[in-house]
């Protein structure tokens, strides 16, 4: 009767990595999510666009934004880095597979964004 706990035990154990579907991005998959490709999102209630160029250039717009701001990218240490004046700020990527969406993770933030290959600039 002692193998019954063990079995459930290891049942839930199954059934909770199943549904943790959010996996955490290492430095060589987010260039390739990000090096030449254009991502749509939600960046604190509104809708963004951003590019990143092979060169290190990115654009990025918000919703109503009249010109895109212009800044630098890069990845160090498993993380996105961005500079658009301010100083360089760094944020994990995540991925929730079955649904197809991407998430930075920042401090103060979870931005959803979907990428697409290429560049698709428009805001």
């Amino acid at each position: 009767m002692k193998l019954l706990p063990a079995l459930a035990t290891l049942l839930a154990a199954v059934s909770i990595n199943s549904f943790a579907a959010e996996v955490e991005l290492n430095s060589s998959e987010i260039k390739q999510l990000l090096n030449g490709n254009t991502i749509n999102g939600v960046h604190y209630q509104k809708k963004t666009v951003q590019y990143f160029s092979e060169s290190g250039l990115t654009l990025w717009a918000g919703e109503g934004d009249k010109k895109p701001s212009e800044g630098q990218w890069k990845v160090e240490n498993n993380e996105y880095c961005s500079d658009f004046g301010g100083g360089w700020g760094c944020y994990k990527i995540v991925v929730d597979a079955k649904q197809g969406v991407h998430y930075f993770i920042g401090e103060d933030f979870r931005a959803p964004f979907v990428s697409k290959q290429g560049y698709h600039f428009q805001f």
